[in-house]
């Protein structure tokens, strides 16, 4: 059976895009795969992270894999011990707090933007992700709907059609998809995600000045129920 890690890294391998430049093997292969792999807990978190299994399993040199680990600790996904070794970062409730502090400021400032600057492409765009993420919930598939749900986000940053915000936003995006993750196991979250994504994206397509608050709203529920699920387990 195929490792998990080796699967991803092999998908990102075979991109037309790669290069085997090691600047290129980290971005395009290293990060996105070691990424993945910690948002989906494939490494969770403790998980001690050795160049030279990494190297064997994502099939690179230990070059990049440095690199990568340095991009992985500026985005808060794991933690560098000086002449211990590399661990996946453990999170914390004041983790999960100081995120969604910060995209409440970000993704409601997107909702207000995207909702001024809405076109008729970005209204079916909507409805079409909105629908993707229905089918999720329908068949109770929590990492598909996660995995819908980011598109969603997406498509407001994009719709709000502002680069700085948008660069800001990239920055958060690992730790973002991980606590995502973490909150969509809570029983009941799925459902009332969507149903407040549905209220968010009908605010956006009327022009109402409501969509950012109902933003807002969303995030402070999703980091209830990531804190909530992180102190069952703690």
């Amino acid at each position: 059976m195929t490792d998990p890690l080796t699967a991803i890294a092999e998908r990102l391998h075979a991109t037309p895009q790669t290069s085997r430049a090691t600047d290129a093997l980290c971005d395009q292969v290293v990060v996105p795969a070691l990424r993945e792999a910690i948002v989906g807990n494939l490494l969770p978190p403790g998980h001690r992270l050795t160049e030279i299994g990494l190297s064997q399993r994502l099939k690179v040199s230990r070059t990049p894999l440095r690199e990568a680990f340095a991009q992985l600790e500026r985005e808060g996904l794991v933690t560098v011990v000086p002449r211990v070794g590399v661990f996946v970062r453990e999170v914390s409730l004041r983790d999960v707090e100081e995120i969604y502090e910060v995209r409440a400021a970000l993704e409601s400032l997107a909702v207000e933007l995207a909702t001024k600057r809405m076109t008729a492409i970005g209204h079916a765009q909507l409805d079409a992700l909105v629908d993707t993420m229905h089918g999720r919930v329908a068949a109770g598939d929590p990492e598909g709907y996660t995995e819908a749900l980011d598109g969603f986000y997406a498509a407001v940053m994009s719709l709000a059609d502002n680069s700085a915000l948008y660069q800001t936003h990239t920055g958060l995006l690992g730790p973002v998809r991980r606590l995502r993750r973490i909150a969509m196991s809570l029983p009941g979250r799925m459902q009332a995600s969507h149903d407040q994504a549905v209220r968010i994206k009908e605010a956006m397509q009327r022009g109402d000045p409501a969509g950012p608050q109902l933003m807002r709203e969303q995030l402070d529920n999703a980091c209830q129920a990531a804190k909530t699920v992180l102190e069952q387990h703690a």
